[in-house]
């Protein structure tokens, strides 16, 4: 349409512009961006509760000696640091974007504790810190003294969470109090007794994983039931 002063002429389009449909060509789309959404959505306890479990279960089996005597700890590193360890410093990522405060800060915890647990345990074997032999016990002692501090007051605002949880931290300091009070008195008996607690919180690390799998999955009914909030 072309306009000459207050008159319009109507001017056919060219069969070039028209193009061969003779309909007049639209401007080109944009095209629509694509890209991955990072933090958009997920369960990271999917990945932290069986990771968490399986570090537990094999440094329990050691602390029993049901396949290694208890003073092969070296054993359980592996798994602790290579995969436990790591593996919930992701998960901790991933609640963090997600905006999970609470479980980004009891992951992180747990994930602190794995790592320097793999860590002591090499350290002491290659004698990396220039600790004496007969300070090797104390050293242990404070070890478990100080995490089992923290863990005691994590067990205050896990209680508002489903019961499983706070079960498996108040496992958690039973255990490090016991294998405290072995590094101490020297009694590898006690030592076996806080294995049994650490297999006790890696079977309901797996309770507690498979109840998460199976919601992910779109179960209509979790199972096995893992509680209620004993605090509000």
């Amino acid at each position: 349409m072309t306009h000459i002063g207050h008159e319009k002429i109507t001017v056919p389009e060219s069969p070039e512009a028209l193009g061969r449909t003779g309909v007049p060509p639209s401007a080109p789309a944009e095209p629509t961006p694509t890209g991955v959404v990072v933090g958009a959505g997920g369960d990271p306890l999917i990945v932290g509760l069986p990771i968490f479990a399986v570090g537990s279960l094999v440094l329990g089996v050691v602390l029993i000696g049901a396949v290694l005597p208890a003073t092969a700890l070296g054993a359980v590193v592996p798994i602790v640091l290579a995969a436990t360890g790591l593996f919930l410093v992701v998960v901790t990522v991933w609640a963090a974007m997600l905006g999970q405060s609470m479980v980004a800060g009891i992951t992180g915890t747990f994930a602190g504790f794995w790592l320097s647990l793999g860590a002591l345990l090499l350290g002491l074997q290659h004698n990396w810190y220039g600790i004496a032999a007969d300070q090797v016990a104390g050293t242990q002692e404070i070890f478990f003294i100080a995490w089992g501090a923290l863990f005691l007051f994590l067990l205050i605002p896990s209680l508002r969470l489903p019961a499983i949880y706070p079960a498996i931290v108040l496992l958690v300091v039973a255990a490090l109090g016991l294998a405290a009070a072995s590094a101490h008195t020297g009694n590898t008996t006690v030592l076996e007794i806080a294995g049994y607690f650490v297999l006790g919180f890696a079977f309901l690390g797996f309770c507690a994983f498979v109840n998460v799998a199976l919601t992910a999955s779109g179960a209509k009914r979790a199972f096995p039931p893992i509680g209620k909030p004993i605090m509000s």
